[in-house]
């Protein structure tokens, strides 16, 4: 696993992700496919994608939002991505990339 050092971190606010209130899947599916795939980088595809969101509301707070490149090989790579406002997780999600 990666530390932090290669982690990138950044911030939403919470409408990005349909809160206040309880998180829209639709749009957190939105965030984590694209923080996924520019961690991926050019040149590959998306070819699986893990997604688990929190049904707890978001409040007024900020969401970090840290992606990290777990493996990368010449042809695959794997990144994951968790979003958090404060200490409760928002969504975390997990892609697997091919060579396009």
């Amino acid at each position: 696993m990666t530390d932090l050092a290669h982690a990138r971190v950044r911030q939403l606010v919470p409408a990005d992700l349909g809160g206040p209130g309880v998180p829209v899947a639709e749009l957190c599916s939105a965030v984590a496919i694209a923080v996924l795939g520019e961690a991926a980088g050019p040149g590959f595809r998306m070819t699986s994608l893990a997604l688990d969101i929190a049904s707890h509301p978001l409040t007024d707070a900020p969401v970090d939002l840290v992606t990290r490149v777990d493996k990368r090989a010449r042809a695959i790579v794997f990144v994951s991505a968790e979003a958090r406002a404060g200490p409760r997780l928002v969504f975390s999600a997990q892609g697997l990339f091919s060579a396009g």
